[in-house]
């Protein structure tokens, strides 16, 4: 062979070897990536299985259309209507004005998201049926629009949604600085992962006032000079939060903020005053904002209607309510205060970071993610602090009118709260009479009282009859701390309904139900359980926190009811008595145990609270908690704090388990040790002590000869190694409805390997794994609150709903159920059998970046409103990951962030979503077109928070006590979307801690091998199998249960590059076989031709 034919063929090998390794490679990152593939590409088909129902695109739109309308049209809000400005009549002319007009904001950014598409309206088209693309969207004209105010104004946003300039027409920055905006200023379309900061919520976009002085003649028409039309918009997003210095100031209690009206907003409202006779305010934020100049005459509002975010079709449901066709009926699940620094939240919520953080050894890059938040407020928020605050007398006191509020001095109530929790007018009237009540207070008992409902106007209207609960405080002096009591808040929302449509003059009465054990107060610090004190009660029907709309219904208790074992037992609804569990985060970092806000001294509480600003670079973390996040490798560590029992001061120690990178998880005295425990406990079954765990069997369900399963004199199923019909695995139909605790789930799971338990604890992201030897196939699970696939391309066309705080301000769970329905039925045409949705944190302040996909910051009616929609959504074939459990309420600094928080403050408020959730299911009543909610076991999956529970990252207090052992959740929990990188958290942390499964970009079996503990020991290997089963268990019961993937995108791409790679392999080897071959050949052509002369 020549040498060039050698080199030739050593091209050849080397070019095989590199396509056979850029194959493998290509293969092993699909492979890998996979899951995370999925979330932008989908997974294929769902072939439904159980009760799913599938639809066509056309028909889900449609019913995602009218949905979104309708959850608008309820739940949009009536804050203003000044000589009865609204409704307008049908057809009126109207101008619409506000660069926020033409780009109002549909919903936040982030996994809540949605996607712009063709059937998402613009004002103009819902407003006056001018909308032509979209099948069967609605033409309907109610409102004649200014064509030629909306030309200009289209024109002066830069000529589209979102445009890359507006050229000339310029506004102003929070500083005062003159600015001319582009599309990325706008709130819409946001870059959400180009740098990972989300942080351009932070202009308000407004022209200044003399763009429209300027450009008057562009816009103003004869015969629409009457009623103008106006919108301030603010957006939200996942990863940041709204700006507090919106001035720069440095100062967020004294200067402006996102979330008021900025100077060209207050600027346009005074041009419309001058040159229109009506001026209608739309508030687009999901957020509350301070609105105090909506009410000041100089600035001439007649009209405000909060909307929210709507979402693609809901401006629709504000023209019917702008119109009459609607009469509103939504009441605020936020209050709106006229000045947000009355309240103690906002002096700890944005960007603290501790000062000694630097030194600690963590094995990571992030050390500047130890951000932290105080909840100094306690049981003190939103409604519950006003309310309180009012009632103790602090708005009148000296400590309060002595200061300089934004809106000047300010006394009493009225004076600083602008709109209270459930406020929200109507085009009618209504009357409220309590016609019966039954309220004894019995211990595990129910309670009801019934309202008489009457419509003293003259249009149709539905009415909101809301439930408040006003409890002794400091009436036994066993409760809380010696000398202070166990905190209560003035008032408590315990029970809510809405009514049907009344006609004038008609009556509806309604009944409110409430437990007993509900109604109970979690007394930390001195019987350690929860608690009804004795004393006198008073249950208010209201028409919002602040006003009754009848006389209370009063009741006394004799003697405190006390939940545990020397008392009356456990609630009704817990497995277990509630104990303190979360001890060590209460305490705080030496700091909070006496800090919290208290009932009995407001003054000095507020005081102290007030000297502290968000954003504060000046404290340092303890000693203590140095140390315990220092430790450099796996192992336990002591932790010392103190807290109070019986209401005296104690100083106790616990053991904190580390899990790698000093993620800890909170450990109990009896399993200190972690992951590291080798009992033989662990060698058994979870929910079946005898039943030795195996793996790699192969089990069958005893059949009659119909091909029934048989069951025993006790109703239990018969299982057996002998092959029958009906093999035990996922699509075994006896699983369906099959109690947690049977030990058919012991056989089925002794089917799996040790590594297929470790491939779903470490598959979870965006996904369930397939489990081979239970037939149990992958699955897709994509986000999230806003919109099934989250606006991805690769799921379609589907419905952007109306954000979470507008549809609980519907205060309508019927409506709720129909959102989950209509949701799932778009996952399951999207090829989707799971959602990371509702999310179910808690407004703790209005500058949560996240508020937009939370209901409210009250955790009763978000806990209602979202279990009535994850009953829809399981119901109807989808499985439910609801988020982020918990105290993800700030989304600054969130990663790792070290919360401290009291337990109270926890179980009443903040837990309390989740805690319906898991307890709660909806039932709904079609032909009254409302429904009741019953005790049952409802969600069945769980995504877990970013931040740290105190200094723990995966809290056993929390995940393993509270929420399996008292709650009784059966279901899945996962993280949050971390991916597996141990600077987030590592897999052995958060199995030990209850987060067992990982949400993460790759996968991880990697993870749990480098950690040893989790796949070495038993008590690992016992988590493994738990995680395991709690899919299989929230995979059986979905009506999705027999779905089905024909494919994977990204499983078509790797057969599709293998082959591209084999034709190339077997190209190369061809040529490198031919070519040398043809030029021996021709060689020898030559070489005889040569000879022949």
């Amino acid at each position: 062979m020549s040498d060039k034919r050698k080199h030739l063929v050593k091209n050849g090998v080397i070019a095989t070897a590199w396509l056979v390794i850029v194959m493998l490679v290509f293969n092993t990152m699909l492979t890998t990536f996979g899951s995370t593939l999925i979330n932008y590409m989908g997974i294929g088909t769902v072939t439904a299985g159980g009760d799913a129902e599938v639809m066509t695109e056309e028909e889900t739109l449609a019913e995602g259309r009218e949905v979104n309308t309708e959850l608008e049209s309820e739940g949009a809000v009536l804050l203003r209507n000044e000589n009865n400005a609204l409704p307008l009549e049908k057809g009126s002319k109207v101008t619409i004005l506000g660069a926020m007009s033409y780009n109002y904001v549909n919903g936040g950014t982030g996994s809540a998201g949605g996607k712009y598409d063709e059937y998402t309206y613009t004002m103009k088209e819902a407003f006056d049926g001018s909308k032509t693309e979209g099948e069967g969207v609605s033409t309907e004209q109610y409102l004649d629009v200014n064509e030629k105010a909306w030309n200009w104004l289209e024109e002066a946003v830069g000529g589209e949604r979102n445009a890359d300039t507006t050229g000339e027409y310029v506004g102003h920055t929070g500083t005062g600085e003159e600015t001319t905006f582009t599309g990325s200023d706008y709130a819409e379309n946001k870059d959400a992962y180009g740098d990972g900061d989300w942080g351009g919520y932070k202009r308000v976009n407004e022209f200044s006032k003399s763009v429209y002085e300027n450009h008057k003649d562009d816009f103003m028409a004869d015969g629409y000079n009457d009623t103008v039309i106006v919108t301030f918009g603010r957006s939200g997003a996942e990863g940041t939060s709204p700006v507090m210095d919106y001035d720069g100031d440095g100062k967020a209690s004294t200067g402006t903020t996102y979330l008021q009206l900025s100077e060209d907003e207050k600027d346009l409202l005074k041009f419309c005053a001058e040159n229109y006779s009506k001026t209608i305010v739309l508030i687009n934020s999901s957020a509350a904002m301070e609105l105090g100049e909506i009410e000041q005459e100089e600035y001439g509002v007649d009209a405000c209607l909060w909307i929210g975010h709507p979402g693609e079709a809901g401006l629709v449901g504000v023209a019917q309510i702008l119109t009459g066709e609607v009469n509103p009926s939504g009441h605020l699940v936020d209050t709106y205060a006229y000045d947000m620094s009355t309240m103690p939240s906002f002096y700890n919520n944005d960007d603290n970071k501790y000062t000694n953080v630097e030194s600690i050894t963590t094995g990571f890059d992030k050390s500047s993610n130890f951000g932290y938040y105080q909840y100094e407020e306690g049981i003190y928020v939103g409604y519950r602090f006003y309310e309180t605050a009012d009632a103790e007398g602090y708005f009148d006191s000296e400590a309060f009118t002595s200061h300089e509020w934004k809106n000047g001095t300010a006394s009493g109530y009225d004076e600083v709260v602008q709109y209270p929790f459930g406020y929200g007018l109507s085009y009618t009237t209504f009357s409220q009479e309590v016609t019966d009540s039954d309220v004894s207070l019995e211990a595990h008992g129910t309670n009801s009282i019934s309202v008489k409902v009457t419509n003293t106007g003259d249009v149709a209207g539905k009415q909101v009859v809301q439930l408040y609960m006003e409890a002794p405080y400091d009436q036994d002096d066993s409760l809380g701390i010696k000398g202070t009591g166990l905190q209560k808040s003035a008032k408590v929302l315990m029970g809510f309904q809405k009514t049907g449509l009344i006609e004038p003059g008609e009556s509806e009465t309604v009944t409110i139900e409430f437990d007993t054990d509900d109604l109970a107060s979690f007394d930390t610090y001195g019987t350690g359980v929860y608690v009804l004190e004795k004393g006198d009660y008073k249950f208010h029907i209201g028409e919002n926190a602040h006003e009754d709309a009848t006389d209370p219904v009063e009741t006394s208790l004799a003697d405190t009811i006390v939940y545990d074992e020397d008392g009356v037992g456990a609630r009704d609804s817990d497995e277990q008595v509630a104990r303190t569990s979360l001890g060590d985060v209460d305490a705080g970092d030496g700091n909070m145990l006496d800090g919290y806000l208290n009932r009995s001294d407001f003054a000095g509480g507020m005081e102290t609270i007030m000297q502290h600003e968000s954003s504060c670079k000046e404290e340092a973390l303890s000693d203590n908690a140095v140390a315990a996040l220092a430790v450099p490798a796996k192992g336990s560590t002591d932790y010392t704090y103190e807290t109070y029992e019986n209401g005296e001061k104690v100083t106790k120690t616990v053991k904190k388990y580390v899990g790698g990178a000093s993620y800890l998880a909170y450990s109990d005295e009896e399993n200190w040790e972690g992951l590291t425990q080798d009992d033989e406990r662990y060698l058994y079954d979870d929910a079946n002590e005898d039943h030795a765990i195996e793996y790699g069997k192969t089990y069958y369900v005893v059949v009659d000869d119909d091909g029934n399963a048989v069951q025993d004199e006790d109703g239990n199923y018969q299982v057996t190694e002998e092959e029958t019909s009906m093999r035990l695995d996922i699509d075994a139909p006896i699983l369906a409805d099959l109690d947690y605790d049977n030990e058919v789930w012991a056989y089925l799971l002794d089917q799996t390997t040790l590594e297929e338990q470790i491939a779903v604890a470490g598959g979870l992201g965006w996904q369930t794994p397939a489990v081979e030897s239970v037939n149990k196939e992958q699955e897709a699970v994509v986000d999230g609150p806003g919109e099934s696939g989250n606006g991805n391309n690769s799921y379609g066309t589907n419905t952007w709903w109306s954000s979470a705080v507008v549809n609980a301000s519907t205060w309508n769970p019927y409506l709720m159920e129909k959102l989950g329905e209509a949701y799932a039925h778009q996952s399951i045409k999207n090829g989707l059998s799971g959602a990371y949705a509702p999310a179910m944190n808690t407004h703790r302040t209005p500058f949560g970046g996240r508020n937009f996909e939370y209901f409210s910051e009250d955790g009763f009616i978000g806990g209602k409103m979202g279990a009535a929609e994850v009953t829809g959504l399981q119901s109807s074939g989808v499985s439910v990951y609801i988020k982020h459990m918990a105290m993800n309420d700030n989304d600054t600094n969130r990663d790792g962030n070290i919360t401290w928080f009291s337990e109270q403050a926890a179980r009443e408020i903040y837990l309390k979503d989740y805690e319906i959730c898991v307890k709660e299911l909806f039932v709904v009543d079609e032909a009254n077109e409302t429904g009741t909610f019953v005790d049952g076991e409802n969600v069945l999956g769980i995504m877990g928070s970013l931040n740290r529970d105190g200094i723990s990252m995966f809290h056993q207090g929390l995940y393993q006590t509270i929420l399996r052992g008292e709650w009784g959740f059966n279901g899945l929990v996962i993280t949050d979307g971390v991916g597996p990188y141990p600077w987030v958290m590592t897999p052995g942390a958060g199995l030990f801690g209850g987060v067992e499964g990982q949400l993460g970009g790759s996968a991880v079996t990697a993870y749990y091998d480098q950690e040893g503990d989790a796949t070495s020991t038993n008590y690992g290997k016992y988590l493994l199998r738990n995680c395991t089963k709690h899919m299989l268990y929230q995979n059986a019961r979905s009506a999705t249960s027999a779905a089905s993937t024909d494919n994977s995108a990204w499983k078509t791409w790797m057969v599709a590059g293998d082959v591209a790679f084999g034709v190339a392999i077997v190209a190369v080897v061809a040529t490198c076989i031919a070519i040398p071959v043809v030029r021996s050949r021709k060689d020898a052509r030559a070489k005889v031709t040569i000879s022949g002369e």
